[in-house]
């Protein structure tokens, strides 16, 4: 894996997304995934299979606008997959959480450019209509039934939090299942050690740090920890 490769796939994806939001629009959450598209993304998970955590900083350095919706996406598809592996989860389960990943943050696509673009802090205001982006995923692709229910589950929760604090619906505990905490807890990671418009990335350790001191309150601690077993996130 080079950063032109990476710079690459993020474009494709980039495209993929472009399309969603185009066929969503004119269709209303009918055929919005291209049979392309489908191949696309079973594509792309095998290689992040294969892909190791060194690959992670080449899809972070490749060339992409604003707060890189695809390239976050992928890398929290590599990220939330590394865990899944440490933890021994079944090809298929790796494979779902993945996927999930992936289109975690679909929902975005629907939220207004000048905020998800905005280059200093949200009001609050601004983040109640971030915050929107897990419920709007949802219901975008709560009707494609060739996508496996835990995907679309991954899509809804991954912003809940052990306490009940998150959202959409203020889950808590075993309420949350353990592909979504996966995810939350690589959504968290990479969205910490990735440049915003209204700040820089911070560091894998500092960030590392800081996700320890949110468990076990909001994040699953044994999945936070299993971040200190990954080569290249120090401990």
């Amino acid at each position: 894996m080079t950063e032109k490769k990476a710079s690459r796939e993020i474009y494709v994806f980039s495209k993929y997304l472009d399309e969603v939001y185009r066929r969503y629009g004119l269709a209303g959450n009918q055929e919005i995934f291209t049979m392309r598209f489908r191949s696309y993304l079973k594509r792309l998970i095998e290689k992040l299979k294969d892909a190791t955590f060194d690959d992670l900083q080449k899809y972070r350095n490749a060339n992409c606008a604003s707060n890189c919706l695809p390239g976050h996406s992928i890398r929290c598809a590599l990220l939330a997959m590394a865990i899944a592996k440490e933890l021994s989860l079944k090809e298929t389960e790796i494979t779902e959480i993945g996927l999930g990943a992936l289109l975690h943050d679909i929902g975005k696509l629907f939220i207004p450019r000048e905020i998800l673009d905005k280059p200093c802090k949200l009001s609050e205001t601004e983040f109640e209509v971030i915050k929107n982006h897990s419920e709007i995923g949802f219901q975008v692709l709560k009707n494609q039934k060739w996508l496996p229910l835990p995907c679309i589950k991954i899509v809804h929760n991954h912003h809940e939090r052990l306490d009940g604090s998150g959202y959409p619906n203020q889950l808590s505990g075993n309420q949350i299942h353990r592909y979504e905490r996966i995810v939350g807890v690589a959504d968290v990671f990479d969205a910490m050690t990735s440049k915003r418009n209204y700040r820089e990335a911070l560091s894998y350790e500092f960030a590392f740090q800081e996700i320890i001191k949110e468990s076990p309150q909001l994040l699953d601690r044994q999945i936070v920890f299993v971040l200190a077993w990954i080569p290249a996130i120090p401990n």
